[in-house]
Order: C-alpha cells, then sequence, then structure tokens
C-alpha cells in the first residue's frame, strides 16, 4: 500500500509517519507538493490539506481513500471523487477549540468587549463610574436561551460549555437520534423551530448544497431581536441579507469566524465581505481562526493517522463523510 501525503509535512507529522513506517514496514509513505510528481499515479491513499488539484486526484489511478485533516470538505472536488469510488475521511479534532472561540465571540458581544476596550483606550468610560447607571452597561448571557445549528461534535462541546452559564440549549440536526447529547435540553429536527425557539443562534452547518444560503432573507426577517454567531460557512448565509440585517437592526446582532471573501495569495489584507459589515458596530469580527490552535492542529493530524491506520489495518476509517450530504 502506498500513502502519498500531499502537504508540508511538520516534525509532528514525520514523527507520526516514522510510527508507521516501523508497524507497516512493507507500505511506503511519500511527501510531495508536486502536482507532477511520478509518486502520484500509483498511490492508493492521498492525505491532503489545504487545497489539492483535481488534476492530482485524476493521475491517482490507483486511489482508494483521500484524508483531510480538518473538517470541511466543500472546497474537495466531490463530484470526482464520488465518479472514483474514492473513500473520504476528516478529522474532528478541532471541535473544542472551534466551540471555545464561538462562546467567546458571545461573551465579547454581550459583554461589549471590543467597544469598551476601544473607548477605555480614547480615555472614554462607560456605566457605574461614570454615573451612567443600567442604560450604558454590558449584558449576561446567564439563563439565556440558545439554538446549535447543526449539533455534532462542535456543537456537543459549545453544548457543554454553555450550560455553565446556565443557558437553555436547544440542538438542530437533520437525522433523528435516539439519546440526548450531554449539555443539549432539547434537540428538535425542524430548521425553522430551532431558529424561533432562541436568542443566540449559533449556525455550525457545513456549507453542501442543501445548506447553501439557509440563513436567507426570509429566515433572517424572522430573527428580530437575535444574535447570529457564524462558525459554520459563510456560503451558508445569504451574504446581502445578513448586511441589510445588521445594518437595519433586525438582527441585534452577530459574530462571524466564516465569511465571503478571503485575501488573495500572498496577501494578509482584505476585507471580509463584498458588503461594508466591518463598518456596522453590532459586528464581532473574527478571522476565520477559530479552528486553528496549536492544540486542534495537532488533534487533527492525530485522528488523520487515526482514519489512515485503521484503513492499513482493517480497510476502514474512523470518520467517513457521506459523499452524497458532503460532510
Amino acid at each position: 500500500m502506498k500513502t502519498l501525503f500531499f502537504l508540508k509535512g511538520n516534525s509532528f507529522w514525520e514523527s507520526q509517519t516514522e510510527r508507521l513506517k516501523k508497524d507497516y514496514p512493507e507500505d511506503l509513505f511519500i511527501y510531495t507538493t508536486d502536482q507532477d510528481s511520478e509518486e502520484i499515479p500509483d498511490a492508493d491513499i492521498i492525505v491532503g490539506g489545504g487545497v489539492v488539484p483535481p488534476a492530482v486526484i485524476e493521475r491517482a489511478k490507483q486511489l482508494k481513500l483521500f484524508i483531510v485533516p480538518f473538517v470541511g470538505v466543500n472546497h474537495l472536488p466531490l463530484d470526482l471523487l464520488r465518479k472514483k469510488g474514492v473513500m473520504v475521511a476528516n478529522s474532528h479534532g478541532n471541535n473544542n477549540s472551534v466551540a471555545e472561540r464561538a462562546l467567546a465571540m458571545i461573551l465579547a458581544f454581550y459583554g461589549k468587549i471590543i467597544p469598551y476596550h476601544e473607548d477605555l483606550k480614547e480615555g472614554k468610560w462607560h456605566g457605574f463610574w461614570v454615573g451612567q447607571g443600567l442604560d450604558d452597561t454590558w449584558e449576561s448571557i446567564m439563563g439565556k436561551s440558545c439554538s446549535v445549528i447543526g449539533a455534532g461534535e462542535i456543537g456537543r462541546s459549545l453544548a457543554g460549555m454553555l450550560k455553565a452559564f446556565n443557558c437553555r440549549v436547544t440542538g438542530f440536526k437533520k437525522h433523528k437520534i435516539d439519546k440526548l447529547p450531554p449539555g443539549y435540553d432539547e434537540i428538535v429536527y425542524d430548521f425553522t423551530e430551532a431558529v424561533d425557539k432562541s436568542e443566540i443562534i449559533v449556525n455550525i452547518l457545513p456549507l453542501t448544497a442543501e445548506t447553501e444560503n439557509i440563513f436567507n432573507g426570509e429566515v433572517l426577517s424572522r430573527m428580530r431581536g437575535k444574535v447570529l454567531v457564524n462558525v459554520g460557512r459563510g456560503g451558508t448565509v445569504d451574504e446581502k441579507a445578513l448586511f441589510e440585517a445588521l445594518r437595519d437592526g433586525i438582527l441585534k446582532g452577530a459574530a462571524i469566524d466564516t465569511w465571503y471573501t478571503y485575501p488573495e495569495n500572498g496577501k494578509t489584507t482584505g476585507y471580509p465581505s463584498r458588503y461594508p459589515v466591518h463598518n456596522l458596530p453590532n459586528v464581532v469580527l473574527s478571522p476565520h481562526t477559530a479552528g486553528f490552535t496549536r492544540q486542534a492542529s495537532a488533534e487533527n493530524i492525530k485522528q488523520a493517522f487515526n482514519n489512515l491506520e485503521s484503513y492499513l489495518e482493517s480497510g476502514s476509517v474512523v470518520n467517513r463523510v457521506d459523499l452524497n450530504s458532503g460532510y
């Protein structure tokens, strides 16, 4: 069996690979980022981080398994992989980090952390000490209602964190489950019901044909006075409708980590939307880093190797992606 790591390895990747070389001495483990590499055509497995050109998958005539060391697979040529009959596996090691980031943004929004920080840098005070009272202070999330749209691994982590604030947590899932996951007060299977139930709406949905713009203008118009937190994918929320709902005060606010426009290769600047969302006062902005921590990266790599080792051992993987649903 030949495994091709189509990525730039680091010491952690290499240490895990050396372990597999000892356990599977008859197998080959090769690193390359050259899409013209002669190692591609007879690769049985490709482990790819970032964007792997479709041409690489086309050239991999013997490809049986594609592993990504993170959750999202919407960037992959899923139709091509499905056509070739390739199994896809992903990693869910960033669930705690994404949940923590979502909670941090919720606390930042209600706690007015960012505006108060900026004002105090300029010597401007708020609240009790300058006689402003409760009309000019922050808001606790204790006891608030929260709906987690996409109650998977990240959602379970977030639900547990929210219970520390005595929040009532509703989860939305597409498919019915037999047992209520820890941290949730209930699971519902109707999207509109989940949105209507709570003040805080946390979107953790993957981007698929079914979820694209699921938060459309009609849905957002129902969310008067609510706060939308997006740590799923930008494309699940209609960009123009989001801007207008925030600008016009329909949404109380938003905390957003996943966006619509990203800096081009080699650049480190660029606005995250085609609309001036960054100028609105009721938005907490985050540069799509929720799942990118040292802890999450290490765990994602471990899970990628768990998938690889499971396949080498039994022909199955731990976290298999449904190519028809896209997650």
